[in-house]
Order: structure tokens, then C-alpha cells, then sequence
């Protein structure tokens, strides 16, 4: 894990995951959104408390180490980005802001189950549009990117061990380790 001293984060950080290849034991991108969110699950269940069986306490740990809003207010929201594989974490108060622009999407998916037996409808796919749309700009305007002492830009890094099944299928993806990197290429918003 990293050497990073801690940052004020009031901000919004990228996460990335990554997952050992059994063919060569290296680290590849998870790209799948399912995988993806499977991922996120472990992150934010730990984050906030939720885990039930799996609480990792050294990730919580070493997460709040480095994140001070989250150390005052010990909460995280992720926004995933519909354009590529990368998840945005918002922690501390910020979360409440985030809940607020999400809740259109969800009054129209209750009205639309209500009438129609389904979530999905016209208004609730324009809310989600909408809510993606004002999510990046409140990230954008009013939550500064997570950088370092140096103003590199950071990415919250998590890796992870797949479990298969006897029949090779995918079972289960097992927390490794995390890390803030510096992170090399631009991951747009």
C-alpha cells in the first residue's frame, strides 16, 4: 500500500479495480459492470458499516487514514460512469448532496412501477440522464479531484483475488489490498 500522507479530501476520487489473472498472476482492470459493481459492493459495505460477514477492518483502517471528511462523517456514495469502467467515490457530507440529486430517479421509478409494473419508463431513463448530468457537473464545479502533496491527480486502487467454482465460473471476487496511486492517465468526468 501506498505511502500518501493524508489528504482533506473534500473532494471526489476515481476508483479502480483490478483482479489477479490465474493464467500469469498479474493484475488486470475488472472492465465488466456487473464485476465492477461487485467490487464497489465490497468498498462501500465497508465503508459504511454494512458488511455483514466480510468486514474488512484494515481496509476501513487504512481508507481512513488518508480521508478526513470520511473520518468526520464516515459515509461514501459512488457514482458510477456509464462511459467507462471507473467508479467515483464521494465521501463525508458531500454524500447528502449526491442523495439529493438522486432522488428524481428514484420518485419516477416508484411511479412507474406503481403504473406500469416496471421501473423502467421515459421518465425514469430522462432522471437517470439527468442525475448522471448533474452529478458531474456538482463533481466537477464543486468537488475538487483527490491529488497529492505534489497536485498529482489520485485514483483509489483496490485489488482482488477471483474465487472460481469447479466448473471455472466465477464465483466471487476476495479483497486483497488497496492503494492510492498517482494516477498516469486522464480519467475524464
Amino acid at each position: 500500500m501506498s505511502n500518501i500522507s493524508p489528504v482533506s479530501f473534500k473532494a471526489y476520487i476515481p476508483v479502480r479495480y483490478m483482479a489477479k489473472n490465474p493464467n500469469n498472476d498479474k493484475y488486470v482492470p475488472v472492465l465488466k459492470n456487473e464485476n465492477i459493481r461487485k467490487c464497489q459492493s465490497f468498498v462501500v459495505r465497508n465503508l459504511n458499516g454494512t458488511a455483514k460477514n466480510n468486514r474488512d477492518e484494515g481496509f476501513v483502517s487504512f481508507y481512513k487514514s488518508y480521508d478526513r471528511d470520511y473520518r468526520k462523517f464516515p459515509v461514501v456514495h459512488s457514482v458510477y460512469d456509464i462511459n467507462n469502467p471507473v467508479v467515483y467515490m464521494v465521501t463525508g457530507e458531500d454524500t447528502d448532496t449526491i442523495r439529493e440529486l438522486a432522488k428524481p430517479v428514484g420518485k419516477a421509478k416508484a411511479e412507474a412501477l406503481d403504473k406500469l409494473g416496471s421501473s423502467k419508463s421515459y421518465e425514469s431513463q430522462y432522471e437517470a440522464k439527468n442525475y448522471i448530468k448533474n452529478v458531474k457537473r456538482f463533481l466537477k464545479n464543486h468537488c475538487a479531484r483527490v491529488k497529492d502533496e505534489n497536485g498529482e491527480p489520485l485514483t483509489l486502487t483496490v485489488y482482488y483475488n477471483p474465487k472460481y467454482t469447479r466448473d471455472g465460473n466465477l464465483k466471487c471476487f476476495e479483497f486483497a489490498e488497496a492503494e492510492f496511486t498517482v494516477d498516469k492517465q486522464t480519467i475524464p468526468l
